[in-house]
């Protein structure tokens, strides 16, 4: 009876190993591999949210995404490789998924739904590592294709020799495996011995994508590798099934074949028998010889010899025919291992011819690969341009739309190559970087400054502002004879005042009047300072700006009338401007930098 070890990780196999308890096949379940979840940052998710399309591989990636997404979006359609990572899919997000006939990546590139991926925006949920055929054709298809590794599968031991030690002393003929991380973690061992022993083992497989990978990676021959019709449990059931029955029957034709071939040999003639003819025909002759005289004799005698001569050929020929009869039985039986050998030969031969076909398949793919990966010259220096242009355009100059429109050429330029899904990823995180910074309203600021140059002609200048005049004197003349010297000056003045009229002010000195060369000088000179901090606006330098203000409004202060409506209402607009909230220096850390230096590596 055949004894099985189930390696699939904890809380995996339950069924399998009930079905088979009840056909009473011995097993133990043994897990080599345990489920590690993989940090992802928000970026790293953000592709979902944008998909047409999520493919999930396993029921781990819908559980581990469940961890960190609460919802998928409804316009993206969602695919899954077998009916158990459908029904995971549907548990944790209420949602149906697509699955194909065939459970494996061969079967999901099969569908309908998956052969125009033009444009399509796909996001392959799955483990570390695998599925380079889903990701490879689907690229092929033009598919925009993000991978997200949710969670990557760790070795249980760091060797393997514990679980192969256990197995070989509970005698275990077959072994389940279900991934190649499984595979690599069962082989990884230090005795020879055990290494031996595993490879004479019956491997139930899941696809044929493990049996290919077991094949050519640790040399297992393929008459002890069967490749079940799914992943489900009830699939490797089924395929473990006939080959219990299987071994049953060929134990039972070796126990056949082993008994001997009982002959029926007959006896061959006996020299007692042929000795008793003898005599009586002696006998015979004798009694003739005594009746027909001596003549007779001697013709009794002569048959006699014939008689021995023709008994010793018959039994000649009985045993020649006993040992040629032993000589085609063994004859046929080496025709029959003759013809057994050139089948098992010419068995052998097509499975060196299909592992060399794979082989070099498998080199001329990647020689297409490392042709495809080499990047040429014109297509280095176009990446590196265009990277630096956005870069220039986002920090230098402040132009966000032109910085976009540079990274978006540089994305139709390298979605067509390989190993572009990082580099595509910083891309599309930079337009939405770009996308999301703020846009001050230069162009309302320009307008209002250039409103303001047009009224620098209508602003009234400060012109001659004279102190308040002094009190009249009194010009009347007094009575008295002593007072002659002031009726004197009185009457002086009131003559004087007839001819020349003379008025006194408390303040001496006096601004004197602009004359029309000043005020014009005056006017371009706020003129320049609104034009100076205009240019600034424009190239984007805010010290010049809120210098060039801070000039214009100490010259309206200075040089023009406060008690002007027009030069109040330019006055508060200065006040405003000087308060906008203008940031022209933020440097923007654009990660195509980065990822463009990695993929060009």
């Amino acid at each position: 009876m055949m004894r099985i070890a189930i390696t699939r990780p904890e809380g995996k196999g339950l069924q399998l190993s009930q079905l088979l308890n009840q056909q009473d096949i011995y097993n133990v379940h043994t897990p080599v591999l345990r489920i590690v979840p993989c940090e992802l940052s928000p970026n790293e998710l953000a592709p979902l949210q944008e998909a047409d399309i999520i493919v999930f591989i396993s029921q781990d990636a819908v559980r581990q995404l469940a961890l960190r997404v609460n919802t998928l979006p409804q316009s993206a359609q969602l695919f899954a490789v077998g009916e158990q990572t459908a029904l995971a899919i549907h548990t944790h997000f209420s949602r149906h998924a697509i699955t194909p006939k065939q459970q494996d990546s061969e079967g999901l590139l099969a569908l309908a739904q998956l052969q125009q991926l033009e444009t399509k925006q796909v996001v392959l949920v799955k483990g570390q590592g695998g599925r380079a055929l889903l990701a490879k054709t689907m690229k092929q298809r033009g598919a925009i294709l993000n991978m997200c590794a949710v969670y990557k599968r760790v070795a249980q031991q760091s060797t393997s020799d514990v679980w192969l030690d256990h197995w070989r002393s509970e005698q275990i003929d077959g072994i389940v495996i279900t991934s190649n991380a499984a595979i690599d973690a069962i082989f990884d061992c230090q005795h020879t011995e055990n290494l031996t022993w595993l490879k004479t083992r019956l491997f139930f497989l899941v696809s044929q994508r493990s049996a290919s990978y077991l094949e050519d990676s640790y040399g297992v021959e393929s008459q002890h590798i069967h490749v079940a019709s799914g992943p489900g449990d009830l699939a490797i059931f089924t395929s473990i099934v006939p080959n219990q029955h299987q071994q049953g029957s060929h134990m039972s034709e070796q126990d056949t074949q082993s008994e001997p071939v009982q002959q029926h040999v007959e006896p061959p003639a006996t020299q007692p028998i042929f000795k008793q003819k003898v005599s009586k025909l002696a006998v015979l002759a004798l009694l003739v010889a005594m009746v027909g005289g001596a003549a007779t004799t001697g013709l009794i005698i002569h048959g006699q010899q014939i008689s021995d001569k023709t008994y010793a050929a018959l039994a000649q020929l009985r045993a020649d025919n006993t040992q040629l009869s032993e000589q085609l039985k063994q004859t046929q039986a080496q025709l029959i291992g003759l013809k057994q050998q050139q089948l098992q030969v010419n068995k052998n031969i097509e499975q060196q011819l299909a592992l060399q076909t794979q082989t070099v398949d498998a080199q001329l793919q990647a020689a297409l690969s490392q042709a495809k990966q080499q990047i040429s010259p014109a297509l280095n220096s176009e990446v590196h341009y265009l990277q630096r242009m956005a870069q220039f355009k986002a920090n230098a100059e402040q132009d966000y739309q032109g910085a976009i429109a540079v990274l978006q050429r540089l994305y139709q330029v390298v979605q067509n190559e390989v190993d572009n899904t990082a580099l595509l990823s910083a891309i599309a995180t930079d337009i939405a970087t770009l996308q999301a910074q703020p846009k001050p309203a230069f162009e309302a600021l320009y307008m209002q400054l250039h409103g303001m140059l047009q009224q620098v002609d209508d602003l009234a200048l400060k012109m001659l502002q004279l102190p308040e005049l002094k009190p009249q004197i009194d010009n009347q003349l007094s009575g008295d004879v002593g007072d002659f010297k002031s009726n004197f000056k009185k009457t002086w003045q009131a003559l004087v005042d007839d001819f020349i009229q003379v008025r006194t002010r408390e303040i001496a000195v006096i601004d004197p009047l602009l004359d029309a060369e000043q005020q014009q000088l005056l006017r371009a000179q706020l003129r320049s300072h609104l034009s100076q901090a205009q240019t600034a606006l424009m190239d984007k330098q805010a010290s010049i700006f809120f210098s060039a203000l801070e000039s214009a409004e100490a010259t309206l202060v200075q040089f023009y009338n406060p008690q002007d409506s027009a030069v109040q209402s330019m006055q508060t607009s200065l006040v405003a401007l000087l308060q906008a909230p203008l940031k022209f220096s933020s440097q923007i850390n654009l990660q195509s930098a980065t990822a463009v230096k990695e993929w060009l590596q």
